[in-house]
């Protein structure tokens, strides 16, 4: 049995040197158990599914409304540009819809070590590309064909040789898919299709 002296109360509790020393442990496990984030990827996958996304949407758009969406590739400004032919005259006027899409921070256009079907010299790749405001350009039409083929590359802030990105669009179908580089075996992986 323990004596406790007069005018002091026994509490319960930790000292500091005990909390210090489970905040060490549980820092230590925690560092071991949880796998190394590449961020990089997480933000080049964002970039390549937010330009894919705008792709699909400029193609719904063209088949609900019945009109012309045209999207602009922007390399310089690294972003894609989005006009809207309402009256489907082949021209976009002041009046019809514009907005633009910039990438994700970090993330531009770049030319790949090869592309997806072959060697490329340009991040902007069709055979049919059209130009609008000098800039390359494909539209989709009401029955949501595309007036090219496109393969688009896009590249991570850090490493590039890591972080390479793809989207494929089919002109007949307007069918989008996206792809990663994988720079072990030098090669473009399929990241998903719709």
């Amino acid at each position: 049995m323990r004596s406790t002296t007069p005018g002091r109360t026994k509490s319960a509790g930790f000292t500091l040197i005990e909390v210090l020393i489970v905040m060490i442990v549980v820092g230590v496990i925690t560092a071991l158990a949880m796998p190394r984030l590449d961020l990089q990827r997480y933000r080049t996958d964002a970039a390549v599914q937010s330009l894919r996304t705008v792709f699909q949407q400029a193609q719904r758009t063209a088949l609900v409304r019945q009109y012309d969406v045209v999207i602009s590739i922007d390399t310089a400004a690294n972003a894609l540009r989005w006009s809207e032919d309402a009256n489907n005259n082949g021209t976009i006027q002041s009046t019809e819809h514009r907005r633009a899409y910039p990438l994700e921070d970090g993330v531009k256009f770049a030319v790949p070590p090869a592309g997806v079907f072959g060697s490329v010299s340009s991040s902007v790749v069709g055979l049919h590309l059209g130009t609008m405001d000098g800039l390359p350009t494909v539209t989709f039409h009401r029955d949501g064909a595309a007036t090219s083929n496109l393969e688009l590359y896009i590249a991570g802030p850090a490493d590039p040789d890591v972080s390479y990105r793809a989207i494929t669009l089919i002109q007949g179908t307007g069918r989008t898919d996206f792809y990663r580089y994988n720079t072990a075996g030098h090669v473009w992986e399929l990241g998903g299709s719709k």
